[in-house]
């Protein structure tokens, strides 16, 4: 299982259940949006698909988590994976 430890605007850090840290690059959507993206282990190939919601305010952040299964998704490239510290 791998574990979003912190993510600064479309750089996710993670921990892999294996014990690797890494991070990733992925690709920004649109503003306001639910982004799907899939992270792999570069150490045990271990892959994870997670929904990130980017937002400009907390109301808009609402009502995104709110209708997450009604609302259409992007799907966004991951973008180099690096082991981190």
């Amino acid at each position: 299982m791998i574990k979003v430890i912190k993510s600064d605007k479309n750089i996710i850090h993670y921990e892999c259940e294996c014990g690797t840290k890494g991070m990733c690059t992925i690709k920004p959507a649109k503003k306001d949006a639910a982004i799907v993206f899939d992270v792999r282990c570069p150490v045990c190939l271990e892959t994870e698909r997670m929904t990130l919601v980017q937002y400009s305010s907390d109301e808009v952040r609402d009502k995104l988590v709110e209708g997450l299964n009604d609302i259409d998704l992007s799907w966004v490239p991951t973008f180099n994976e690096e082991l981190g510290d």
